[in-house]
């Protein structure tokens, strides 16, 4: 019996293991920065951007470059508001007929 119980332990700890483990490292992985850039990107070479998930540990904005690259850079600094702000006008001045 002691084995049975200590058995149904161990497997319901692995099983909180896996559902706890699975979506949050995928997301991490994927839309989290561990660091900004401080390095000036030109407005014309910006094709869109993204703001990272608030359960990111580091609040960043994600720019994504004519080439594909993205960088992370910091939302507080001055240009990076002004660029977003730039990229919204853009975006909204193609996508109206």
């Amino acid at each position: 019996m002691r084995n049975l119980t200590a058995l149904l332990f161990v497997l319901s700890l692995c099983s909180l293991h896996l559902v706890f483990s699975g979506p949050v490292s995928f997301e991490y992985k994927n839309h989290c920065c561990s660091k900004t850039s401080n390095t000036k990107i030109p407005l014309n070479n910006i094709v869109t951007y993204r703001r990272t998930s608030s359960s990111c540990p580091m609040k960043a904005i994600v720019f994504e470059t004519i080439k594909g690259k993205q960088l992370c850079v910091d939302p507080s600094v001055s240009w990076v508001k002004s660029h977003m702000k730039a990229v919204d006008r853009r975006n909204k001045a193609t996508s109206t007929p």
